[in-house]
């Protein structure tokens, strides 16, 4: 088994022991304040917009915003802003680079990463290190599991402090049954049109809701299968693509949330001889259907999505533990 597949199988365990009160007063500190989660890549995909999800949901008073790094550096007044930075490596140079650029201007801010001496951590007196370790694996996976855990906390605990129906213990008490969830999706067996389709197609499409899912699979994607992702958000993918989209498979997470229109995608597969398969917890279209657990329903299809790109790559009998141009730090900081 690659290290990528091991660390995918760690996250589980990750989930089963997480604290969920680990931001409990990092909340209070917060206050009302607008949140700003950012970062970049699989330190902002899915953590960040999950957390952003998880707000709305729970309509939290806050404002939450999601940034990458690099596009904060052009903002100046953070003065009612708590700046959540998330960096897995704690040396990603627009991370870097803009916790330098928001001290500057007064800015309360946070820092998440897995190292305590990378310069993140040593630049910032708030900071969580994340207790999974540093990742072998080139693909970032239980370490996204373990960053959005913590913003899900964190949104958990807001909306308590502000009066909302929020039982702590009771979604600690889910924490099992998502890890078992997630074992098991990261298991999954894929079928074989649809792996076949996948496997042989040059790049594929994949739709889902703005929860961060969707956008975490086709960055793996080019990971793990050397394939190229697109990922288009909710119903986006039926407005104009087609007239330039090539014939390549269609990847729709939870077709539940979209029942009211399957019709139109299946529509949009006929005409531009696209292949429309789905990955969730009811087969309404062709596909794969997924465990779940409640309160960790994207955490649960965030593993589905990697047991298909680890079925993709295994078909491709693909070595996901040495890729040929991308490096584990994509774009480290190199100055002092």
């Amino acid at each position: 088994m690659f290290e990528t597949e091991k660390e995918m199988f760690e996250s589980a365990k990750l989930i089963r022991g997480f604290d969920l009160n680990l931001t409990k007063k990092i909340a209070k500190d917060i206050g009302s304040r607008k949140l700003i989660f950012t970062g970049m890549g699989s330190s902002v995909l899915f953590p960040a917009n999950h957390a952003k999800s998880r707000a709305l949901e729970l309509n939290i008073k806050n404002s939450v915003d999601v940034y990458f790094a690099s596009d904060l550096l052009s903002y100046n007044d953070f003065s009612n802003a708590y700046v959540v930075l998330c960096s897995n490596s704690g040396k990603t140079k627009e991370t870097v680079l803009l916790q330098k650029h928001i001290k500057k201007r007064g800015a309360k801010y946070l820092a998440i990463t897995a190292l305590p001496d990378s310069i993140l951590a040593k630049s910032c007196k708030e900071k969580i290190i994340m207790q999974g370790g540093f990742e072998k694996g080139v693909a970032a996976t239980k370490s996204v599991v373990e960053q959005a855990l913590i913003l899900d906390s964190l949104i958990f605990h807001l909306a308590k402090n502000q009066g909302k129906k929020v039982d702590i213990k009771k979604i600690t008490s889910h924490l099992a049954d998502a890890s078992e969830c997630i074992s098991s999706n990261i298991d999954i067996d894929v079928p074989d049109n649809m792996l076949n389709a996948i496997a042989g197609s040059s790049s594929m499409y994949i739709v889902g809701r703005a929860t961060g899912v969707g956008d975490e699979i086709a960055l793996k994607a080019h990971e793990i299968t050397r394939k190229e992702a697109f990922f288009y958000p909710d119903t986006h993918i039926v407005h104009g693509i087609e007239e330039s989209i090539g014939s390549n498979p269609i990847i729709l997470f939870e077709p539940i949330k979209f029942r009211n229109f399957i019709g139109d995608f299946k529509r949009f597969s006929k005409r531009t001889n696209c292949k429309l398969f789905g990955i969730g917890t009811e087969n309404i279209i062709p596909g794969i259907k997924v465990k779940s657990a409640p309160f960790f329903e994207d955490y649960c299809l965030l593993a589905a999505g990697w047991g298909l790109l680890r079925a993709i790559a295994k078909k491709n009998n693909l070595n996901i533990d040495k890729p040929k141009k991308i490096f584990k730090v994509g774009n480290p900081y190199k100055g002092k």
